[in-house]
């Protein structure tokens, strides 16, 4: 595998809830200028990890490195100048339009001295442009489709302005083809230098979008890799409990999952690369 650099990486991670461990001793780097996404079954510690990683979680062991720094020792500004995080299924607030939310992304180039200026303006309007929104602008969040919905959150993500993109499960609840939007969009911001990081069900989709893939299973790491090293049979039955057979998409020529049958026990993990 191609050595890659990284700004964005996590060592010895121990994340919980409530005393409860979800993830335990994880070593994960984020390949820059890539598009990495998390797979993995339910309650496996995908989106958790990701918020340890966009430090909305604080680890209770490990670390999490941001340009060779502890996340949890640079002042919050400058992170969120950094890194854009996009939760698993965001709600706004009623009334708001499709602007006001897109505006809410510079929140961190904001302070007392430095009011709106033409430069925050310009920066959503560019988001709004780059999501395909501006004719939608002053339309009400809770009004739109659940396709527009997700691609305004995205728009304040991109208002941000910053270039290391954590988005958990931008295709939740969308139909098939406002997830090829959605995922159309997030190539396109990799082609533009935006490092993108996802957590996606689908593994089909998972491999035909991602350059770079992660599996997790019980709160640690089961195998990563480009796709075609990661999404074999075996990995998709130790991880998922699923006999599988892999072919080649004959489209994009990545790995296509079909489904055979269910495991009623999955077998134990072996680590990989």
């Amino acid at each position: 595998m191609t050595k890659t650099t990284t700004r964005l990486r996590a060592e010895g991670l121990r994340l919980a809830y409530d005393g409860r461990i979800v993830v335990d001793g994880l070593d994960l780097e984020i390949p820059d200028g890539k598009v990495t996404a998390v797979i993995g079954p339910n309650g496996c510690g995908k989106s958790t990890t990701l918020r340890a990683l966009g430090r909305l979680l604080k680890p209770r062991a490990g670390s999490v490195i941001l340009d060779g720094e502890l996340i949890e020792r640079l002042p919050t500004r400058d992170v969120a100048r950094t890194i854009g995080v996009l939760p698993q299924s965001p709600i706004a607030p009623g009334g708001l339009t499709v602007a006001e939310l897109a505006a809410r992304g510079r929140h961190p180039h904001q302070s007392w001295y430095r009011p709106w200026s033409q430069a925050d303006e310009d920066a959503v309007t560019a988001a709004l442009a780059r999501t395909e929104l501006l004719d939608l602008r002053e339309r009400q969040v809770d009004e739109l489709s659940g396709g527009q919905r997700q691609r305004a959150w995205i728009a304040m993500v991109l208002a941000q302005g910053t270039d290391l993109l954590l988005l958990d499960e931008p295709t939740t609840f969308l139909d098939l083809a406002h997830q090829i939007d959605v995922l159309d969009l997030v190539r396109e911001l990799n082609d533009d230098g935006h490092t993108v990081v996802m957590v996606l069900h689908d593994l089909n989709l998972a491999a035909r979008y991602a350059h770079h893939l992660v599996a997790m299973r019980d709160g640690a790491l089961a195998a990563q890799g480009e796709p075609a090293e990661v999404l074999t049979a075996d990995l998709v039955r130790d991880v998922f409990g699923l006999e599988a057979q892999i072919i080649s998409d004959p489209s994009s020529g990545t790995p296509l999952v079909i489904p055979l049958s269910r495991l009623r026990t999955p077998r134990p993990v072996a680590e990989t690369g």
